[in-house]
């Protein structure tokens, strides 16, 4: 994000009580959401932390995705570089699939490099390795990669275009960037949303303010001890926010999970922090790829939503049966189809 981009954001209610009580400090992704965070998904990736469920649409739609990128590698290619895997996605079930490739995942969290490394040796997946480095600043050489994967990672980035510079040089000449990424499209001018949830040896309030134009997130994190106060606090809210509306998986704000709430948190706030994220729609990152040196950049329909349809089709007919032992084989034959389909969500950008 730019200052003068930040600048011409006014202040939301909530926002002005942050500043001015806890004077909210500015940090990236990595240290503002993903080293408070024990697991990614609860512990409850696909492939990952548990076997593959015929019977999970979200299953279907994982294992469509990475046969996605699986599809992507060029021919010949061997060295895969998976930015911001998390606990190890999609670069564990990609060195699963393809055990005559190096996937190396880069993440700028060393907590979620350690769980990915953990997985890797779990699992007992030998050509995956797992590095803590800035993807603005990667520590490899020129032309050293011919797939890079991205699993709604690249606009986690403080400076996402210089991501995007830094996976030119590190592609071979022909090598392939595949990348998901959320179209920015609300619907809305924006909303906010709360989030209460435990982190490493923390309680954690997180207020998040989403805004179309300009495309932007802004996620403020209150950090609190674990002891007898603050957890009889966290009860209490969270049964007041169970039956809140939601979006994207968080609870709308309402008047009480705002300011009333904060206020009954913050004095035992250790320290508040801000990540703000630049969003994409996809004419826009297009034309960022662009700009980067990708070529042939275009964007297409999303392997996850195809493997969803076709896992709610067979649910219904009450089919799945017949098709369990053939979920491999069908995902993977969603995961190419879906690489050759013009839609929004996925893109692909050659070097």
């Amino acid at each position: 994000m730019t200052e003068q981009t930040t600048a011409s954001i006014r202040l939301s209610s909530v926002e002005q009580w942050l500043h001015s009580h806890l004077r909210p400090e500015t940090v990236e992704s990595a240290r503002g959401l993903y080293e408070l965070m024990p697991l990614q998904r609860n512990g409850q990736l696909p492939f990952v932390d548990v076997p593959y469920d015929p019977r999970s649409e979200a299953h279907w739609a994982d294992a469509a995705r990475v046969a996605d990128y699986v599809a992507h590698l060029p021919e010949e290619g061997r060295r895969v570089l998976d930015v911001g895997p998390g606990d190890g996605w999609p670069a564990l079930p990609f060195a699963a699939q393809r055990p005559d490739v190096t996937v190396v995942g880069v993440d700028a969290s060393p907590l979620r490099t350690e769980v990915c490394t953990s997985n890797a040796r779990r699992l007992g997946l030998a050509n995956a390795m797992f590095v803590a480095a800035d993807a603005a600043r990667l520590p490899f050489d020129d032309a050293s990669f011919d797939l890079v994967t991205a699993a709604s990672s690249l606009e986690e980035a403080a400076d996402s275009e210089s991501v995007l510079r830094e996976l030119v040089r590190v592609l071979r000449p022909g090598g392939v960037l595949r990348a998901s990424y959320q179209d920015w499209k609300l619907g809305v001018p924006g909303f906010e949303t709360v989030m209460l949830w435990s982190g490493v040896d923390v309680l954690l309030y997180t207020y998040v303010r989403r805004i179309q134009v300009p495309p932007v997130e802004r996620r403020y994190t209150v950090v609190l001890p674990k002891h007898e106060q603050t957890e009889r606090l966290f009860a209490d809210a969270l049964a007041d926010v169970a039956d809140g509306r939601r979006a994207y998986g968080e609870t709308l704000l309402d008047t009480g999970t705002g300011i009333p709430l904060l206020e009954r948190l913050s004095p035992y706030a250790e320290r508040c922090s801000l990540v703000e994220m630049r969003r994409w729609d996809t004419a826009s990152l297009c034309a960022a790829l662009e700009r980067a040196g990708f070529t042939s950049v275009r964007a297409t329909v999303h392997p996850g939503e195809l493997g969803r349809r076709f896992a709610r089709e067979i649910l219904r007919e009450d089919a799945m049966g017949d098709f369990a032992e053939l979920f491999p084989v069908a995902t993977a034959a969603l995961g190419r189809l879906a690489g050759s389909q013009a839609g929004e969500a996925m893109i692909a950008a050659e070097r």
